[in-house]
């Protein structure tokens, strides 16, 4: 996966932000470059314009950044909480892996326990999973629903799908 065009300029618009994404590129594959790019316009630059600060007065360093990422695509952290992870780290400077567990993100991938949530979401939502039986692909959102309220937004919602699909075949 590369960049687009967007985001290539944006990331070459200014010396020090150009700097920082190289810095956090550093031994990854190209792969991680849109997540990347994607956190750093997002979360990094949304919050330094709404600080009026530049990226190099960041409290989270490019590496904390890259390992940031890194939870998300190995799927120890949500894109949700890893937005909350960001935003917890700016303010503190503390390191994403120290607050993820501080705070308890940790996404749950145990397919047991998720297909326990799922089971228990189906039974909840029988309207929406027969709908879903029927063929019907929208109601599979009030399952997800479900299923990431009863879990605390902890589960994996690439597994949750998946499980979904397998339990109303």
């Amino acid at each position: 996966m590369s960049l687009s065009e967007y985001d290539a300029e944006v990331l070459t618009s200014d010396k020090a932000l150009s700097a920082y994404f190289d810095d956090a590129m550093k031994g990854k594959p190209k792969e991680f470059a849109k997540p990347l790019a994607n956190l750093i316009t997002t979360e990094l630059l949304g919050r330094l314009n709404k600080e009026g600060k530049g990226v190099a007065q960041s409290p989270v360093a490019p590496a904390m950044m890259a390992s940031l990422v890194d939870l998300t695509l190995s799927n120890v952290l949500s894109s949700k909480g890893a937005k909350e992870v960001f935003a917890k780290s700016f303010e503190t400077g503390e390191d994403p892996k120290t607050l993820v567990e501080k705070l308890g993100l940790s996404q749950v991938s145990d397919e047991g326990q998720v297909m326990a949530w799922v089971r228990e979401a189906l039974a909840a939502n029988a309207q929406a999973a027969n709908d879903l039986k029927a063929g019907k692909e929208a109601a599979a959102g009030r399952i997800v629903g479900a299923v990431m309220k009863l879990s605390k937004g902890k589960a994996n919602p690439g597994l949750v799908n998946k499980l979904i699909k397998e339990a109303v075949k």
